[in-house]
């Protein structure tokens, strides 16, 4: 018994240990798994931003460059004397533009230019960099070949990590003068890797090729060694992308994420502290352990109980066998009904016959010798009876004729068992056979030697009241023998008319005289039947597809009037084809551009027209927006009263000259209003560019279009900002950066806001291409003066501010932004 509880617990013990075992690695290797799945998406983020990021600055350095304004300064200012009046006036022209820059890239660190034989800065945003050679930098000899990215190093004096980006400078005939040249400091980049997935708990390290630590977001980033060390370094330093586990700087088991930053020449690494992963893991094996060590207990008990029930029996009848073999014959008590009671049952008549021997030989033994005795004659008689079995054996001479009765019985039988009716005439054409389908269909007459009075159902043809000939039956035809088959016949039975189908053929003997004629009838009302049902499904069938296609015109009517409640190109967008495939939660990411409209003063206007006239006039003004809007592949998002909310997935492009075509559009129907009580109205356009989210919002019973992001909380308050300049449009630094040349439309620098939730200004552009030829070319010619005053304005230099807005004014006095920016510095001096 000892033997088999031990070889239990051992079988349980292993057991239980290789099942903990197994499931406690499982559960570590799925939860290092599902902790890499967010560390690898959100690598994979912060490199997307970071390539997004740096991809702006590039283009933004090259627009720059090729900018004819600054092209033509810049020719200057490397050809010609630095003493002369004509380069210190393109100084201050370049002055002007790179203020411009300064406003719409808060990233920018200095902004320079480069001579092309000595790599001597010629112009700087930092004025205390003029002068100084570049000539041996990376990022000028790249320079003068194709734009080029430098990587990361540390800025002389603030020791802070800087990029270089450099482009080639050319003349009018191409020919390269210098190298354009712009350092961006890191902050935002290290902003926006942070701020992405910030719930995950990461650690992030940023390093260079040379493993120096650009950023972390680690507590406390000065115990970072010079240079960092790992696995992950190391195989992305390889350019290669995947998954570490190793030790922090600090001794720390890790798993994370590494990634080759091809753009930026530096290392992304992503990692999360392997104690903090499998900390679930942790427990789950404690849970584990005391759970198998309560099992264990409980098995080891019923166990126990288990085999001494199964061995209490069995040690019992060891017992009872050995008292048997000392001859001690004593009944073992009978416990269970299963084997071995059975077993006990058969040892307890084996010890009761013992038992019984044991006695007759003992009275054998114990009984007195005696001489008379005479055993028992016992005779006994065995007499065995047989019994003769008399079969009949048929003889090998039976009666043909028995023969032939016997075949002609058969036959009969199979013609019975046919499911059609079949008739024999004989020669002289008389009745010789039918079964009984045959006497079913044409009455009690149709049976041979029948009565004269039994009546026959007579044959017509189908479909008609005349008796069908009976020359032109097929049973009589075989009789002149021909095969001959009709399908036009029909038997009446009173009301009711069973179609049939006929055969007939004849039957020859042995010296090819017709001696029969056999015919067969099945009834064809069922296929009759079928045919008409079938005639009626088609018909069916074909209302159905009538239907089916007016209920298809219908949807498409309905989806062609629901595109003007929901665009079809919103739909695109979720991925959908039809509205009602979309769904409450349905939602995708896209950089868009947001166009923003409003009517000014629309509530003075609505006050002096009825309720229909306020529709009408909403709807023709809106019937003339659209259009502007459509053909520059924009949708309208939502009608808000009389604003409009448009989106551009396209190209920047598409929404400032969509806005520009609004403005012309009014004009036009402007026109239209010249009555006292129809006054010219006009309307406020705001612009702006970034990420945002389109989607499905509502509840049961409604749902509705949206889209959610700060995109659109700028371009609205833009539209707002229209009113505060008395100008039309107005454009967002983001659009601004947007645009594939910015030189192709007439704009200016006229603002730098700060946005709801922001401490970043934005700086705001207004576009004037709309305005009356006469107003823009005012525009145009003070442009460089205004957008040099506003740099003053915002450096605080109010004095010589408002001296070059004076002058803008003196050349044009309708400029009304020009007008509040003096009249504000009036005021504060």
């Amino acid at each position: 018994m000892s033997k088999l509880i031990i070889s239990f617990l051992l079988l349980l013990f292993v057991s239980l240990s290789s099942l903990g075992t197994i499931a406690y690695l499982d559960a570590r290797s799925s939860m290092i798994e599902l902790a890499l799945e967010p560390l690898q998406m959100s690598a994979t983020l912060k490199e997307d931003a970071l390539n997004r990021w740096l991809e702006t600055h590039r283009k933004a350095t090259v627009s720059l460059a090729v900018l004819p304004e600054v092209k033509t300064q810049a020719e200057i200012l490397l050809t010609r004397d630095q003493s002369s009046e004509e380069f210190a006036r393109a100084y201050r022209q370049m002055q002007s533009l790179m203020s411009i820059a300064f406003a719409t890239q808060s990233d920018v660190r200095d902004i320079f230019i480069l001579t092309v034989s000595t790599g001597k800065v010629i112009f700087s945003t930092n004025p205390s960099t003029e002068g100084q050679s570049r000539s041996a930098d990376e990022y000028f000899i790249e320079g003068l070949k194709q734009t080029y990215v430098q990587s990361i190093y540390l800025f002389p004096g603030t020791n802070q990590p800087t990029l270089t980006i450099s482009t080639p400078l050319s003349g009018e005939n191409n020919q390269i003068l210098g190298v354009l040249a712009v350092n961006l400091n890191l902050e935002t980049a290290a902003e926006i890797i942070t701020q992405i997935n910030p719930n995950l708990n990461e650690e992030i390290y940023w390093v260079t090729r040379f493993k120096v630590p650009i950023y972390t977001n680690t507590p406390d980033p000065q115990k970072l060694p010079r240079r960092l060390q790992n696995q992950g370094l190391e195989a992305a330093l390889k350019q290669k992308n995947g998954t570490h586990q190793d030790l922090n700087y600090a001794g720390e088991a890790i798993i994370g994420v590494h990634r080759w930053l091809e753009q930026w020449n530096s290392v992304l690494l992503v990692e999360k502290s392997r104690f903090e992963v499998l900390k679930p893991v942790h427990n789950l094996a404690k849970n584990i352990l005391f759970t198998g060590l309560l099992l264990s207990i409980i098995c080891i008990y019923i166990i126990y109980k288990l085999i001494q029930n199964l061995t209490q029996p069995i040690l019992k009848l060891t017992t009872a066998a050995t008292h048997i073999a000392d001859g001690n014959l004593k009944l073992v008590p009978v416990t269970t009904t299963d084997e071995v009671g059975m077993l006990t049952k058969a040892l307890n008549q084996i010890t009761q016959q013992l038992h019984h021997l044991y006695s007759r030989l003992e009275d054998r033994i114990n009984q007195p010798q005696n001489t008379d005795f005479k055993p028992q004659e016992i005779s006994t008689q065995r007499q065995e009876q047989e019994t003769l079995l008399n079969s009949n054996i048929p003889t090998k001479n039976q009666n043909l004729t028995t023969s032939k009765k016997l075949n002609s019985k058969q036959f009969s039988q199979f013609l019975e068992a046919i499911p059609i009716g079949v008739v024999v005439l004989d020669a002289q054409g008389n009745i010789y056979y039918s079964n009984h389908v045959a006497q079913g269909l044409f009455g009690p007459g149709a049976v041979p030697d029948a009565d004269s009075d039994a009546e026959i159902y007579p044959s017509y043809i189908a479909g008609t009241e005349q008796i069908y000939a009976e020359k032109d039956l097929p049973l009589v035809r075989a009789l002149h023998g021909e095969t001959a088959t009709i399908n036009d016949i029909e038997v009446h039975q009173g009301d009711q008319i069973i179609p049939l189908e006929s055969w007939g053929t004849p039957i020859y003997d042995e010296a090819g005289n017709i001696v029969f004629a056999i015919a067969a009838f099945q009834d064809t009302s069922e296929r009759k039947n079928a045919e008409t049902e079938r005639q009626i499904f088609i018909e069916d069938l074909f209302k159905i597809n009538c239907d089916l296609q007016l209920a298809l015109d219908q949807e498409e009517q309905l989806n062609s009037t629901a595109e003007r409640f929901v665009p079809h190109q919103f739909l695109t967008f979720l991925g959908y084809e039809s509205i009602v495939d979309v769904k409450i939660g349905d939602a995708v990411q896209q950089e868009m551009s947001i166009l923003f409209s409003d009517i000014r003063s629309f509530t003075q206007l609505s006050e002096q027209m009825s309720p229909s006239e306020n529709f009408k006039f909403i709807n023709a003004y809106l019937a003339r927006m659209e259009p502007a809007i459509v053909e520059n592949y924009g949708l309208i998002d939502k009608y808000i009263g009389d604003a409009i909310m448009a989106l551009f997935g396209c190209s920047a492009n598409h929404a400032v000259q969509a806005g520009i075509d609004m403005l012309k559009y009014l004009s036009e129907f402007n026109l239209t209003r010249c009555r006292p009580d129809r006054p010219p109205i006009q309307i406020g356009i705001g612009i702006n560019t970034g990420d945002l989210m389109l989607g499905i919002v509502g509840g049961k019973d409604r749902m509705d279009t949206t889209v959610i992001s700060d995109a659109v909380n700028l371009a609205a308050r833009l539209e707002k900002l229209t009113k505060k300049y008395s100008v039309p449009l107005l454009i967002s630094e983001n659009t601004f950066l947007a645009l594939p040349d910015p030189t192709a439309y007439a704009l200016r620098l006229i603002d730098q806001v700060v946005v709801t939730g922001k401490s970043k200004k934005v700086s705001v552009f207004e576009v004037f291409e709309a305005d009356s030829p006469q107003v823009r070319q005012k525009k145009l010619e003070t442009k460089t003066q205004f957008e040099l005053a506003i740099t003053y304005y915002y450096q605080e230099e109010y004095q010589q501010a408002i001296k070059l807005f004076s002058e803008c004014l003196t050349e044009n006095p309708t400029d009304t932004v020009a007008q509040m920016y003096w009249q504000k510095l009036q005021s504060q001096l």
